[in-house]
């Protein structure tokens, strides 16, 4: 009891210590980690956007020692949104100080920007690299509660600074590699830098997360939430992660509204021993809660190793699939399975048809680096 009062009491500190940067600080802002390069200032010393360190090639390289990496593939389809198309944008072109997406982090690692990818689709993010992806899927229902809300929002900007942080975090421990107490910090970090900068724009907004990272011959995982990792090993999945509950139909998320909980005291975090060819599929919910997983496993199949397919077709044609169950009214899914297996306190749960969403899709395979 007393022990969890303390990391309360801790969580709370540290939030306070986010939100009361100094003008100073945002006039030059870094993080705790520093480097050896000369500091790149604002143009804009008023600006209330953050600019961190840039990091050179040469130390890219450093930590580019994984035994495997990733060739990847995605596709992501916005249905919260005015469009269908999503925003996608490497990681070098950010941004402008009059748009609402400035809130993000200026950028980024030299070297990376060709290969790492930012993709926003409603209110879905997705960030797709060789050595780390994530999805976070913002959270539905904040707009309603006002102007000042954006689930799609914090859902990039949280995918961004962590897979920035990481960079940073990776470049402070090599040739060492991450462990779980590494990640936990990152992740915390990068939750209050997001918080922190959601508070400059007075914005709200909330979002689940899932991120795999290469480290050494491992593959490190979080999740908090229902957004779905797979692990496929000769055409079998061999480890997927485990759904969090707030309370039926409600995952747990994390965001503007979850500030007395770090988000290590609740992710799932594990990691499992990866092999050349391994697939890895991940999802935010509007995939999961329409296919199942052995129909997703069964068209991985049929489209990479019988069809010959690559893996861009393959993640096209996956999305394809989910799309088609989302629009059929008569569709069977995950999630009516879900919903009619609700209490009866809830009534006649006669769920059927599929559900609409935002989907957000990576398939990568693991070959040697």
């Amino acid at each position: 009891m007393f022990a969890r009062q303390f990391r309360i009491q801790a969580t709370q500190r540290r939030v306070i210590e986010v939100r009361h940067y100094t003008k100073a600080l945002l006039r030059g802002a870094r993080h705790y980690f520093r480097f050896n390069e000369p500091e790149v200032e604002l143009e804009d010393t008023t600006s209330p956007y953050i600019q961190y360190p840039l990091v050179t090639k040469e130390q890219m390289k450093k930590i580019t020692n994984d035994k495997f990496k990733f060739e990847f593939a995605h596709k992501s389809f916005a249905h919260h949104s005015q469009t269908t198309i999503p925003t996608i944008h490497s990681l070098s072109d950010l941004t402008v100080p009059s748009e609402l997406n400035s809130l993000l982090p200026r950028r980024r690692p030299q070297g990376s920007p060709a290969d790492t990818l930012s993709i926003k689709a409603g209110d879905d993010a997705m960030l797709v690299s060789p050595t780390i992806m994530a999805i976070a899927d913002g959270v539905s229902g904040w707009e309603s509660k006002g102007e000042h809300c954006s689930s799609g929002i914090w859902a990039r900007s949280m995918v961004e600074t962590l897979s920035r942080l990481m960079t940073e975090y990776k470049l402070s421990h090599t040739p060492h590699h991450l462990n779980k107490r590494d990640i936990d910090q990152v992740l915390d970090d990068s939750y209050l830098h997001t918080s922190h900068l959601m508070d400059l724009q007075k914005l709200r907004g909330s979002s689940t997360l899932i991120l795999a990272m290469l480290s050494g011959e491992y593959l490190k995982m979080i999740s908090i939430g229902d957004s779905k990792m797979y692990i496929i090993r000769n055409g079998e999945i061999i480890k997927t992660n485990e759904e969090q509950m707030v309370s039926d139909l409600c995952p747990q998320q994390i965001g503007t509204q979850t500030l007395t909980q770090l988000p290590s005291d609740m992710a799932w975090v594990d990691s499992i021993k990866l092999q050349a060819d391994d697939l890895i599929v991940m999802c935010s919910d509007g995939i999961s809660d329409n296919l199942y997983e052995w129909e997703l496993v069964h068209y991985v199949n049929e489209f990479l190793n019988e069809k010959k397919d690559n893996l861009k077709a393959v993640a096209s044609k996956l999305l394809i699939k989910a799309k088609e169950v989302a629009w059929d009214d008569y569709a069977y899914t995950p999630y009516n399975e879900k919903v009619n297996s609700l209490p009866k306190k809830y009534g006649n749960n006669t769920s059927k048809g599929g559900k609409l969403d935002d989907m957000s899709l990576c398939i990568a395979k693991v070959v040697k680096n």
